[in-house]
């Protein structure tokens, strides 16, 4: 199979030193990927290019709206060679073999989307496709290391603009992906069938006292912030655990405290958390009980308290006619799948707004992901793309129905 030789080949490109692979948007490594991208589209027959955002296209010719099959080549700094690669590499293979056929049928494109992972932003390269950008604030994009985004797409030959397509030419997306979990890998099965798109709410919660000597401040007067923020870790968690939803996740991942030394009560304390969960009724529900619960220990502990909400995304649910084509496709196989949701957000996400779509995930070793341990084995993944090749044919040429053009949301 011609996966294997495309991943061996892949994998030289962008490993790094200190460890995995960094491949970062627009970074050379990432530059080179796509390059090579372009260059085994064209070996294998298919139109390649370039939308004006650096997207890469590689287009089989048919008649009618195309089905779309893609991912992302660009990794986390020292990631795995897994993640979003598989994906576009399975498109590539599909083509491939379709090219090979002969057959007629719908047009098939493999999509690479530029930095799925967030170097300069979210999704920027599948935001751009779809239109979603603000483009004074894409212009001016920068990312953690300084470098303006701006500058990598000029010297790369791009503009951060939005490149939207024509979706009323599109029939479904199809996103082959490792779960970046342990679920498969602890039920013991192969594949996976995604229902649904985890929605996501980021919140910053800022809580305020004053900053005493800890040493002559009694306990009984203190306004003490970070005792505020620790009563609300304890709330939040216990929040999470005991709702009814078992989609809901929760996760407080940044602390910042001031003045942070040894000898001072502290003054400030600003957490940064998330909520997922696949039912946005959960998400809103909670988002309140969140804001309540902060408010309330805020105001026992005499602190001020600033609420920010930084990001929200509802849910994304995967269209039940792919789901079925996936299903069946992996039954004529023989090849057994179980339907399961997906906590981690994926450019599908973004694509899944605007058409039909849906995902197949391939089990992660020890759930393990974004790290060079990241590991699936390949005979899994030659196994998905069998799969994958017959759902596709099967949508060329028989278009099921229930696959109308969805809206952005």
């Amino acid at each position: 199979m011609s996966f294997r030789r495309d991943f061996s080949e892949l994998k030289e490109i962008g490993v790094d030193p200190a460890g995995g692979w960094s491949r970062q948007a627009f970074s050379a490594a990432d530059i080179a990927a796509h390059e090579w991208l372009l260059a085994k589209g064209r070996d294998a027959g298919l139109s390649a290019r370039y939308d004006f955002f650096g997207n890469v296209i590689l287009r089989l010719e048919g008649e009618g709206r195309a089905v779309l099959i893609g991912s992302h080549l660009d990794t986390v700094q020292n990631g795995g060679a897994f993640d979003g690669a598989i994906g576009v590499l399975a498109g590539l293979e599909v083509a491939r073999r379709l090219k090979a056929e002969n057959s007629p049928g719908l047009p098939v494109e493999v999509i690479a989307f530029r930095d799925e992972e967030g170097r300069f932003g979210p999704f920027t390269g599948s935001r751009a496709m779809a239109g979603l950008h603000d483009e004074q604030t894409l212009a001016k994009a920068r990312g953690a290391d300084g470098v303006l985004l701006a500058d990598v797409m000029a010297a790369a030959g791009f503009a951060p603009a939005n490149a939207p397509r024509e979706w009323d030419d599109v029939a479904a997306w199809l996103e082959l992906h490792i779960e970046q979990g342990p679920v498969l890998e602890a039920a013991g099965i192969g594949l996976g069938i995604v229902t649904s798109i985890a929605g996501q709410e980021r919140l910053s919660l800022r809580f305020t006292g004053r900053a005493d000597h800890a040493g002559t401040a009694p306990m009984d007067l203190r306004r003490d912030a970070f005792a505020g923020a620790a009563r609300f870790a304890v709330e939040f968690r216990e929040l999470i655990r005991s709702s009814t939803d078992p989609a809901l996740r929760g996760t407080i991942g940044v602390i910042k405290l001031l003045p942070n030394q040894g000898n001072v009560v502290p003054e400030q304390v600003t957490l940064g958390l998330e909520i997922r969960s696949t039912h946005a009724e959960t998400l809103s529900f909670m988002r309140e009980r969140i804001e309540e619960t902060a408010k309330k220990l805020a105001l026992d502990e005499g602190l001020e308290l600033r609420i920010r909400r930084l990001y929200s995304d509802g849910p994304v649910p995967m269209a039940p006619a792919l789901q079925k084509v996936l299903a069946d496709a992996a039954a004529d196989l023989g090849h057994q799948a179980m339907f399961l949701p997906s906590g981690a957000n994926h450019d599908t996400g973004i694509i899944g707004r605007i058409v039909p779509a849906a995902m197949l995930f391939v089990p992660s070793v020890d759930g393990r992901s974004h790290c060079p341990e990241e590991q699936t084995e390949l005979e899994q993944i030659e196994n998905a793309i069998d799969v994958l090749h017959r759902a596709v044919a099967t949508l060329r040429s028989s278009h099921p129905p229930g696959l109308e053009r969805a809206e952005v949301q």
